[in-house]
């Protein structure tokens, strides 16, 4: 029987899991409901329980199968706290940490498909979280709450622990939730988000800020003030985003919830916190909440301003692009006609010339000018051939032996006129390159037949072309050089646009060197040309030598 997994589930079970991992969790739970034990020892709190944060960021990353340490991590609690009563009332009052969490995780985690390193990436997130993940298991927990042995069904100290359950969840698991996630390889967790980075500002500004309240909890007394600390936190958030507010908030939880009820804080600090007011627990709440659904609905903002500002720049280069496209169209349109329409015209005017002539001398001649005319066209068709399939092709990368593919390429000029003439010299530094072979081949067919079509023919005139290959850093670098006629200084800056002649004695489509410089943008390379007019050009061609 095959069973499907939901994309959720499929984001739970990708860590994969040790044995020892266990009896860790269970070790770290324990020794943090113990720190919750002995800040109580110090001030009588009951409001700084913080197992249950941790509990629910572990049942977020690894599911259900976290609540039987979550279950036994709460018996032990009770015990370290002295409960009353024997194992059966405190195995029953224990299940409301596996209930509490088990509800959050099913109602948040189960109404969206976000990954584990997704959580809290928009406000809709963020609002399910706290209604969904926070509120409603909260007012669930309250129930048992009621019935402990301290809280004697007073409603005041339900609505106390209420709220500081909700600031405890809030500022905890938040910042954990959203810049860490776990490792798909093992049981560790790693950082995704990085909140000093961006638009959130700069590490001394970021901490200036945490100087400033570690002064104020030195000076000021947080009853009276408590709200400072709320607006500063709503301003973090409308200037700096989502990250850095969370974990300002975070910073103001521990220095006015966590720090006060240790014991040696009564020599240095203004109070001892607010662990027993609920107009204050209430208006931090409020507080909070408010400047981390603005810091998200900013951070949104700032999402997608980046997506749009991404797509304009994409549709600028499309509209470049298909400016450049319809411009290279008129002219491809206009050179077709032309380069198509000659050799026809001309292979048309001598068929009727060789039918009124009857010369056997003469229809000799005209043969070999509709051979010509017909070897132009056969020219002009195979490069736009090689253009078409320039422009579609998808990148083969393979290894190449560029004297193989160099030597072949001047076998297939060998019939050019005068190509017997030539000397040619190889240099290869480098013999293998990887890269699309069709591409290449189109790109050294470019320049060689260029080198031998625009030889001088003068006496004593000795030509030459020089093939050779480097290697530079990560760029394989191709170089062809000839002593022919060279390009003049007014042509050299156009020769690489469509059906442009850079000489006069020029009989080819003007193509050649526009498809040589597509190849070569397409492997992503470059090319670098320098030439002198009577004494010959030098193309370098630079590809990235492997994939």
């Amino acid at each position: 029987m095959q069973v499907s997994l939901s994309q959720t589930q499929k984001s739970e079970v990708s860590a994969k899991w040790v044995w020892w991992a266990w009896p860790l969790l269970l070790a770290v739970l324990v020794s943090i409901s113990y720190g919750s034990y002995f800040l109580r020892n110090f001030t009588d709190s009951i409001l700084l329980y913080l197992p249950t944060p941790f509990a629910i960021v572990l049942l977020y990353w690894y599911g259900p199968r976290m609540l039987p340490i979550i279950y036994l991590n709460e018996i032990a609690t009770l015990v370290i706290w002295g409960a009353p009563g024997g194992w059966m009332r405190i195995a029953l009052i224990a299940s409301h940490a596996p209930i509490m969490t088990y509800t959050s995780w099913f109602l948040f985690k189960r109404s969206n498909n976000e990954e584990s390193k997704a959580l809290l990436s928009s406000t809709d997130s963020f609002i399910r979280f706290v209604l969904l993940g926070i509120l409603i298991p909260l007012l669930i927990n309250s129930i048992f709450t009621s019935q402990y042995t301290f809280v004697n069904h007073d409603p005041y100290t339900v609505a106390l622990i209420f709220l500081a359950d909700f600031l405890t969840i809030l500022t905890i698991a938040t910042p954990l939730l959203y810049f860490l996630a776990p490792q798909e390889s093992s049981f560790k967790v790693i950082l995704v988000r990085n909140a000093l980075s961006q638009r959130n500002p700069k590490v001394i500004q970021f901490w200036l800020i945490v100087i400033g309240f570690v002064v104020m909890i030195l000076f000021v007394e947080f009853d009276a003030y408590w709200y400072i600390y709320g607006v500063v936190s709503i301003i973090v958030a409308i200037q700096r985003g989502f990250a850095t507010v969370i974990l300002i908030n975070a910073i103001i939880f521990i220095l006015n919830y966590i720090i006060p009820v240790l014991d040696f804080a009564d020599i240095f600090l203004a109070s001892k916190g607010s662990t027993k007011s609920l107009s204050v627990h209430l208006g931090m709440l409020a507080m909070i909440i408010s400047s981390s659904l603005i810091g998200r609905v900013i951070s949104d903002l700032w999402n997608i301003e980046c997506k749009l500002t991404k797509q304009k720049k994409e549709l600028e280069q499309a509209n470049s692009q298909l400016t450049k496209t319809n411009s290279e169209l008129d002219r491809f349109v206009y050179s077709l006609s032309h380069d198509i329409s000659a050799p026809l015209k001309s292979i048309k005017g001598l068929v009727s010339l060789s039918r009124v002539e009857k010369s056997p001398e003469y229809s000799a001649l005209y043969l070999s000018k509709i051979d010509t005319s017909i070897n132009r066209l056969e020219s002009f068709i195979a490069e736009l051939l090689d253009y078409s399939r320039t422009n579609r092709k998808e990148l083969l990368l393979e290894k190449i032996h560029i004297e193989t593919v160099v030597k072949s390429v001047i076998e297939d000029f060998q019939y050019l006129e005068d190509s017997q003439k030539i000397e040619f010299r190889f240099d290869f530094n480098v013999q293998n390159v990887f890269s699309d072979k069709f591409l290449l081949r189109v790109i050294l067919s470019n320049l060689i037949s260029n080198a031998i079509k625009y030889q001088k023919v003068c006496s004593g005139h000795k030509p030459f072309i020089s093939i050779s290959s480097k290697e530079e850093g990560r760029l394989t670098k191709i170089e062809i050089e000839d002593n022919g006629e060279g390009i003049a200084p007014q042509f050299q800056e156009r020769i690489f646009e469509m059906f442009y002649r850079g000489s006069s004695t020029s009989t080819g489509s003007g193509l050649g060197l526009y498809i040589l410089k597509e190849a070569v943008e397409k492997l992503e390379g470059t090319i670098q040309m320098s030439s002198e007019l009577g004494r010959g050009s030098s193309f370098i061609i630079s590809i990235p030598s492997s994939a």
